[in-house]
């Protein structure tokens, strides 16, 4: 805001931390008694958890009390930036544990409250006994808002679907009827089933990892972070691409730790059909046998990725028939009609795309094993798990004669964050950030080339 100065990077301001009593309805501001708050988001976890570690010398504890079972809301937001459901972290959390409690020597106590969202926690105990017939995206509308809603939206993207549904729920909890929606979804326009049900620190997504990279691709990535070494700076928002982050002082996209995770392990792409797959089905309603491939080299090409080239060498090793999965069509109660060339088809039955489903799904997910990042970067509000960023890295080879960084043409480019573990101390704010991507800007090959230019 305009009155407010960012002194350092990771400044915070913590406008709310507050314990209310379900039952009693009291409540207690415990900003002075934190001494550390983590919040986790995740694209493969359905809803936010946390922990927060309170010094706690008035017996809050006891005299509140904090039993287990209250709920504790978070306000937080970077300064400077304007105060509103975009720039800011704001939540109620369910308490669902308390842990590690000890008594000081001088008469305070320390303990570490564990907390999760309010609709995680519900669910658990709510099962769902309904039979659904619609398209996965009407449908999982549907349970968001009658089994799950609580006071954020539910984003879903490349709707309206074209998968239809047809299915009873046997006492599922919401979850699980999202986790098995996530497996079946097909959306309007894009190929990929790679469909994930997550909560950021901004709403819940019903969508998936391609949409998401597809629509800021389309339109504007987040921000771009920096590798700067040795002192070196750089400039930022440099590639060739439009961002849609507030614009922050320099130190705010300075990577303060970069480490590889993980990059391409042929041996164990092969065992988990990463790089090429086959399905094999029987359809017990038609009696025939189904078959299909998936080559990542040459299938990936119909998928948008986080840049326009696959990230596997076109050489590498691999045979569908290293990795072969079963399975039955037309089993259960409610036919689907499994994989059929039979006339007259319910309109958005599976029967073109059954098997294709569970190859595109696994393939496309298996991908982003490939390059995955852990970035540490001094916190900011704005930011979600979801947002694609640019990242830049340097080579380690000495700059050219101008004195200009050479950046490293494989590590460097877009990637989508899949998690971010906030840490809020007393003093800063700072963010562990997973980075994943499944695609390059040229070749792997022509990559090493250019870089060698």
């Amino acid at each position: 805001m305009e009155d407010e100065v960012l002194v350092q990077a990771g400044d915070f301001k913590l406008e709310k931390l507050i314990i209310t009593s379900p039952t009693t309805e009291e409540f207690a501001d415990i900003t002075e008694f934190m001494i550390e708050i983590n919040l986790y988001e995740d694209l493969f976890s359905p809803c936010m958890t946390g922990n927060v570690v309170l010094a706690d010398a008035t017996n809050l504890i006891s005299n509140l009390p904090i039993l287990g079972n209250e709920y504790i809301t978070i306000k937080l937001r970077t300064p400077t930036l304007e105060d509103n459901p975009d720039n800011v972290i704001e939540k109620t959390f369910q308490i669902y544990a308390i842990y590690d409690r000890v008594l000081n020597d001088d008469r305070s106590q320390f303990y570490n409250i564990s907390f999760m969202s309010i609709e995680g926690y519900e669910q658990q105990t709510t099962t769902i006994r309904k039979s659904y017939n619609d398209t996965t995206d009407a449908v999982a509308k549907s349970i968001y808002e009658e089994f799950l809603e609580v006071d954020r939206p539910l984003v879903i993207l490349d709707a309206p679907h074209t998968r239809k549904v047809k299915y009873v729920s046997n006492h599922w909890s919401p979850f699980k009827n999202m986790n098995y929606l996530s497996k079946k979804a097909k959306g309007a326009s894009l190929l990929g089933s790679d469909y994930l049900f997550f909560e950021s620190n901004k709403a819940f997504y019903f969508a998936s990892i391609e949409s998401l990279i597809y629509a800021q691709r389309r339109d504007a990535v987040f921000d771009e972070y920096v590798l700067e070494r040795d002192g070196a700076k750089m400039p930022r928002r440099i590639s060739d691409v439009g961002f849609v982050g507030n614009r922050m002082p320099d130190e705010i996209t300075r990577i303060e730790n970069l480490k590889m995770l993980t990059t391409i392990d042929v041996m164990d792409g092969n065992n988990k059909g990463a790089f090429s797959s086959s399905v094999d089905g029987y359809d017990l309603y038609t009696k025939k046998i189904i078959h299909k491939n998936f080559d990542f080299t040459k299938d990936m090409n119909k998928f948008y990725k986080t840049g326009p080239t696959n990230i596997l060498p076109s050489n590498i090793k691999r045979n569908p028939l290293a990795k072969k999965d079963f399975y039955s069509f037309n089993t259960g109660l409610f036919n689907d009609y499994g994989l059929t060339d039979e006339e007259d088809l319910p309109d958005g039955s599976t029967s073109n795309y059954t098997a294709d489903r569970i190859l595109f799904r696994q393939s496309y997910l298996n991908s982003f094993d490939n390059n995955k990042f852990l970035m540490t970067v001094p916190g900011r509000t704005d930011i979600q798990v979801g947002n694609l960023i640019s990242l830049l890295h340097p080579s380690p080879e000495p700059p050219s004669d101008d004195l200009t960084t050479v950046l490293d043409p494989l590590l460097s480019g877009l990637y989508i964050i899949s998690a971010i573990h906030h840490k809020i101390t007393s003093d800063r704010h700072v963010m562990e950030t997973e980075l994943i991507k499944n695609g390059l800007s040229s070749s792997p090959e022509n990559a090493a080339l250019e870089g060698e230019e």
